[in-house]
């Protein structure tokens, strides 16, 4: 039964992440919005309220759907290591595609998969509201005064987390 959930479940996502058409514009970044005040849980059933755990704080988001998240560590690992100290981070999952049915099944692949909190977001509205890039991880930096500030999306090239880095240094050093 759990292989042909497994089964299914891959079926949906490959499904899903096709490619809508060739005039989909790429979606705009969402530098000057204001953060988006979600409430999410994560795959243990935690509740997180960015106006509870993060309002008024420097962080980084980190945003992906299933497709872009062989990519994440190439961003986090170098992140987390630099501005540990500066700089709230906050992982949150694209799982709107799945059907209810498989909730409970997905669920319990995070908690297997993850010790850290991946906040869940069912309905895509946080990724709705950052205007994300589907099938890559979406890096957003939200400055204290609740404003992205930086957004990017990539593979997570050196040379691309180190730009991002270093504006984030700057942006920091502005406060």
């Amino acid at each position: 039964m759990r292989r042909l959930l497994t089964r299914l479940l891959w079926v949906v996502l490959l499904v899903a992440a096709m490619p809508v058409a060739a005039t989909s514009p790429t979606p705009a970044k969402s530098i000057g919005k204001r953060a988006h005040a979600f409430v999410l849980e994560d795959q243990f059933e935690q509740r997180w309220s960015w106006n509870s755990h993060w309002k008024g704080k420097p962080v980084v988001l980190v945003l992906s759907d299933w497709k872009g998240s062989d990519y994440i560590p190439a961003w986090t690992e170098p992140l987390t290591q630099r501005f540990a100290d500066k700089v709230k981070f906050v992982a949150c999952a694209d799982v709107s595609l799945a059907p209810s049915f498989l909730k409970g099944y997905l669920r319990g692949r995070f908690r297997e998969a993850y010790s850290n909190s991946i906040l869940l977001d069912w309905e895509g509205t946080t990724f709705k509201h950052y205007h994300t890039q589907a099938g890559l991880p979406n890096v957003v930096f939200v400055g204290s005064d609740e404003t992205v500030r930086l957004h990017t999306w990539g593979t997570g090239k050196q040379e691309h987390v180190e730009a991002f880095a270093q504006q984030v240094e700057r942006l920091l050093s502005e406060r």
